[in-house]
C-alpha cells in the first residue's frame, strides 16, 4: 500500500520537484518524486514512520510559487504510472529559497549578508552564465576557487551537490561602496552588513543609491512628489506587512508578489501616500534577489515600508554606488497579469527563460534577442549571446530583427504568425483550423487553415507622422474637429503635429490625453482608476470591419472636446475593443468552420479588455500562452512550427 501526495504544478520548470528530491535526500527519506505536465506526485510507503515529520518539515523548505496549486493525498495499491517531464539542467533566475534566505540572515552562517547565496534550486544563476552547457567553467565564476568549506558542501550537501555557482564570503564575490569621496570594500561579515545598513539609512534620509543587482543596475530612492523619477518608478515593498495598508489586492496578487518567482505586477493603490505619488495604480515588486533582499531588511530597520527604483545603467548619477566586479548577463523582468484565478505572463524573460522545448526539426529560430538552439540534442530557448556557433539546416528570423545569420537557408517571419503557432502548439492544436486575434499595438484578426497563418482582417496601417492631415481627410466634418481641437488643446496639437519616429496608436493616444506615462501601460493604469460600469462607444472601424487607427483617435478627440474624464475614456477604449473583437471573432469562426480561438499580444493584459473578452467570447474558451509570455517573446517558440 502506498501513500500518494500530489501538488498541482502548472509549469514545465522543475526546480520545486528537484528541491523536494534534495530535501528527501537530506532527510534520508525514501520517496519517488514524479513531475508531470500539471502536478508533482510523491509516492511513499504507507508504513514509513518518518512520513509525518517529513511532510511537516516540507512546509519550511518549499517556497511559495506562482505555479503551485492545491495539494491532495490518497492511498493506492500501485505506484502511479504517468509520463514525467524531462529533467533538464538550466540556470534559474528566481529569488533565494527559504533555506538560502535563512543562511543570509543567520549571523553564524558563512553567508551572513552575502547577496550571492543560492543553491541548485533557487537564486540568480542565469546572470552568471556565459555559454552552454551550464557548468562552472561556462560561468563568470570560473575564476573563483571555492574554499574548503564550499568544496565540502559541493560534494556532500544535498541542496548544493555539484552546484556550479557555490561560493561564500570567504571565496566569493566582493562588494564595494563608493560615495563622492571614498570607497569602502566589504571583506567580512561585518563589512557586508555595514554596506547594506549604510545604503538603507541613506535612502531613508532622502539620498539615492545606485546598486548593481543580479538584474542589472537599479537606482533606489525614497519616492516623493519632488523626485522626477517617481512617476515611472517601480515600487519595492520592503515589508510584506505594508501590503494591506498601502495597496488594494486580491489574495492571488498578494501570493504572486511573495512567490519565489517575484514577478512585476500592476496593483491598485490604497493609502493616500501612494495615491499622491503614483495615482490609482503602481507597478509593484517584492525583493527579488540577494541584493534587494538585504537592502530591504535595512530599509525596514531604517523605518520605511517601501522604496522605489528605476532600472538604469552604471553612468546614472546617485549619492552612493554599490557595485561588484563580476560581469552579469541580466534578463528583462517579467510582468504578470492576474484576473481572478487566471495568471498570464505578459512580457519579459526572467522566470520563463531559459526554457527547454520539443522540436524534431534541425532549425534555429531568432526573435527579440532570444534564440532556440539545439544543445546536446535538447532544444533550448535563451539569450542569443549564450550560444556558440551551431550547425543547422535552416534558420528562421523575425522580420525587422537586427540579426544577420549569413545562412544560405534563412527565412524571415511575421510576429503574429509565430505568436499564434506558439499558442496552438502549447494546446496541441497544430494542424487544426483556428481563428486568432493578435493585439499588440495594432489589432489583427487571423485565420490558421491547418498549414499557415493568414492575416484575415488586417488593421489599416498607422503612421504617426503628418497625423493631422490624415485625420482632416478621414470623413466629412473631420476638418472642423481638427480646428476645434487646435483651439482647445494648442500644446497637444503642436506635439502631435511634430511627432517623429515609429509610434503606435497607444503612445499617440496617451500623448493626446496628456498622460505622464505615454504608453499602453499608462492608458491601462488610467483605466484602472475608473470604478464605474459601462463605457462610451469608441469608434474602432470605418469600412470592411477593419480597425482604423485614425477613426479611433478622432473618436477620442471628440469625447475629449466634450470634457469626458480621462479614466472614463481609457476604460471605454478597452471596452470598445472588447465589443469589436467579440463581434468579429464569431463571424470568422462561422465562416471557416472552427471554434478554436487564439488570443495573442500583451494588449490583452488589461482588466477592462480581458473582462469584456470573457463576456463576449467566454463560451469559446479562447486559448492563450501558458509557458511563455502572451506578448512578443513567444515568437521564438512559435517559429519552430512555421
Amino acid at each position: 500500500m502506498y501513500f500518494i501526495f500530489e501538488i498541482a504544478f502548472s509549469s514545465n520548470k522543475n526546480y520545486i520537484a528537484n528541491l523536494l528530491r534534495a530535501y528527501a535526500t537530506q532527510q534520508a527519506m525514501k520517496v519517488d518524486i514524479l513531475q508531470t505536465a500539471d502536478k508533482i506526485i510523491m509516492t511513499f510507503k504507507k508504513e514509513d514512520e518518518k512520513l509525518e515529520s517529513f511532510l511537516l518539515g516540507m512546509e519550511e523548505v518549499i517556497p511559495a510559487s506562482l505555479f503551485l496549486g492545491k495539494g491532495k493525498h490518497y492511498f493506492a495499491e500501485e505506484k502511479p504510472a504517468l509520463m514525467p517531464v524531462e529533467k533538464v539542467n538550466l540556470p534559474l533566475n528566481i529569488a533565494p529559497c527559504p533555506s538560502c534566505q535563512k543562511e543570509m540572515f543567520d549571523v553564524i552562517s558563512r553567508r551572513y549578508y552575502y547577496p550571492f547565496t543560492s543553491c541548485n534550486h533557487c537564486g540568480s544563476q542565469h546572470p552568471f552564465l556565459t555559454k552552454y552547457p551550464y557548468i562552472r567553467a561556462n560561468t563568470t565564476m570560473k575564476f573563483l576557487v571555492p574554499c574548503a568549506a564550499c568544496e565540502d558542501e559541493r560534494k556532500n550537501h544535498a541542496l548544493r551537490m555539484d552546484y556550479p555557482l557555490i561560493s561564500c564570503i570567504e571565496c566569493g564575490i566582493g562588494l564595494r561602496m563608493l560615495d563622492k569621496e571614498t570607497e569602502h570594500m566589504a571583506l567580512n561579515k561585518g563589512d557586508y552588513r555595514k554596506l547594506f545598513e549604510v545604503s538603507g539609512r541613506a535612502i531613508a534620509a532622502g539620498q539615492s543609491v545606485l546598486m548593481k543587482t543580479m538584474h542589472g543596475y537599479r537606482k533606489f530612492f525614497k519616492p516623493s512628489t519632488e523626485e522626477d523619477d517617481t512617476v515611472l518608478s517601480t515600487l519595492l515593498m520592503a515589508s510584506a506587512g505594508g501590503f494591506n495598508e498601502h495597496l488594494m489586492m486580491v489574495e492571488q496578487e498578494f501570493n504572486a508578489l511573495l512567490s519565489i518567482e517575484r514577478p512585476l505586477l500592476r496593483v491598485a493603490t490604497k493609502s493616500d501616500a501612494l495615491k499622491a505619488l503614483y495615482g490609482s495604480s503602481v507597478q509593484v515588486k517584492y525583493p527579488d534577489d540577494g541584493m534587494t533582499m538585504l537592502l530591504a531588511r535595512e530599509v525596514i530597520n531604517a523605518g520605511l515600508e517601501y522604496i522605489a527604483y528605476v532600472e538604469c545603467d552604471s553612468s546614472v548619477e546617485a549619492d552612493f554606488l554599490v557595485d561588484f566586479d563580476m560581469p552579469i548577463n541580466s534578463q528583462k523582468d517579467m510582468k504578470l497579469f492576474i484576473n481572478q484565478d487566471t495568471k498570464l505572463f505578459v512580457s519579459g524573460e526572467r522566470i520563463l527563460f531559459p526554457a527547454q522545448v520539443q522540436s524534431n526539426k534541425n532549425r534555429v529560430t531568432v526573435a527579440h534577442d532570444l534564440a532556440c538552439v539545439k544543445v546536446e540534442e535538447k532544444s533550448i530557448i535563451d539569450a542569443l549571446e549564450v550560444f556558440d556557433t551551431v550547425d543547422t539546416s535552416e534558420i528562421y528570423v523575425l522580420e525587422d530583427e537586427d540579426f544577420e545569420s549569413g545562412h544560405s537557408n534563412e527565412h524571415r517571419f511575421e510576429q503574429y504568425k509565430a505568436s499564434m503557432m506558439s499558442v496552438l502548439s502549447e494546446h496541441y492544436k497544430v494542424g487544426q483550423k483556428a481563428v486568432g486575434v493578435h493585439f499588440d499595438g495594432t489589432l489583427n484578426f487571423l485565420y490558421y487553415n491547418g498549414k499557415t497563418v493568414i492575416n484575415a482582417v488586417p488593421a489599416i496601417p498607422f503612421e504617426s507622422d503628418n497625423l493631422w492631415e490624415k485625420i482632416r481627410t478621414l470623413r466629412e466634418g473631420s476638418d472642423r474637429l481638427v480646428e476645434n481641437y487646435k483651439k482647445a488643446y494648442p500644446e497637444v496639437w503642436e506635439r502631435l503635429d511634430t511627432l517623429e519616429g515609429d509610434m503606435d496608436i497607444f503612445e499617440v493616444t496617451a500623448i493626446t490625453l496628456g498622460l505622464a506615462d505615454e504608453s499602453f501601460e499608462g492608458i491601462s493604469a488610467e483605466a484602472l482608476s475608473f470604478l464605474g460600469k459601462g463605457g462610451l462607444q469608441i469608434d474602432t472601424r470605418v469600412k470592411d470591419n477593419r480597425f482604423d487607427n485614425y477613426a479611433f483617435l478622432t473618436s477620442i478627440m471628440s469625447y475629449q472636446l466634450g470634457d469626458v474624464e480621462n479614466n472614463f475614456m481609457c476604460y471605454s477604449i478597452y471596452e470598445s475593443f472588447g465589443d469589436y473583437i467579440g463581434e468579429i471573432v464569431p463571424q470568422l469562426c462561422d465562416k471557416v468552420g472552427s471554434n478554436i480561438v487564439v488570443l495573442t499580444g500583451e494588449t490583452f493584459a488589461n482588466q477592462s479588455l480581458y473582462a469584456r473578452i470573457q463576456r463576449t467570447l467566454g463560451q469559446k474558451n479562447p486559448l492563450m500562452s501558458k509557458n511563455f509570455p502572451i506578448g512578443k517573446e513567444n515568437a521564438v517558440h512559435g517559429a519552430l512550427y512555421l
